[in-house]
């Protein structure tokens, strides 16, 4: 992850799952420290979601999160009434995670309707539409989760965690990696 702007970014986090703590001290470690965190707005209250330190990027990570495949069948409409709901235009960027990956061709319409970026893997590059801002986190960043689930939580990837932000040359956001 040496040699440019790494991306740290962690899905699932809301406000009884946030590990906060763990990613101050990731700040406290590297001051220039910043990443994107694919929130669950439905999941937070209005005081959680403003209590969020600015070096924490909030993008949309689902509605309510049930499951992994909670976006997979949206259409552009119901998109596009989620994306319209206050607490997101008030806390979050414009950028969007499906739940799992599993995104809908609607929620693709919708997002590239709205010039919004979208986090995505290269596995969906053919079915995408052209235009739309993508972020990758397989082109050398950091894709984690709050919650330790058996794969690559904070806690659970600890030690590589924090040799991979003492490595990092400089930080980005997710959107500002969003091509």
């Amino acid at each position: 992850m040496r040699g440019s702007s790494v991306v740290f970014d962690f899905d699932d986090l809301h406000e009884t799952n946030h590990k906060l703590d763990k990613l101050q001290e990731l700040k406290d470690l590297r001051p220039e420290f910043k990443c994107t965190a694919f929130a669950v707005p439905g999941k937070g209250s209005e005081e959680f979601w403003e209590s969020i330190p600015d070096w924490i990027e909030l993008a949309v990570h689902g509605w309510m999160h049930p499951n992994a495949y909670e976006c997979e069948s949206w259409s552009a409409e119901y998109t596009r009434l989620i994306l319209d709901q206050p607490i997101i235009e008030r806390h979050f960027v414009q950028g969007f995670k499906a739940p799992g990956w599993q995104i809908s061709d609607g929620v693709y319409e919708e997002l590239l309707r709205r010039d919004w970026w979208v986090a995505d893997q290269h596995l969906e590059d053919e079915r995408r539409p052209a235009g739309l801002r993508t972020y990758f986190y397989e082109d050398g960043h950091w894709h984690g989760h709050v919650q330790d689930w058996g794969s690559n939580g904070i806690e659970e990837t600890w030690p590589e965690l924090v040799e991979a932000v003492k490595a990092a040359d400089s930080f980005e956001w997710a959107s500002e990696a969003a091509h």
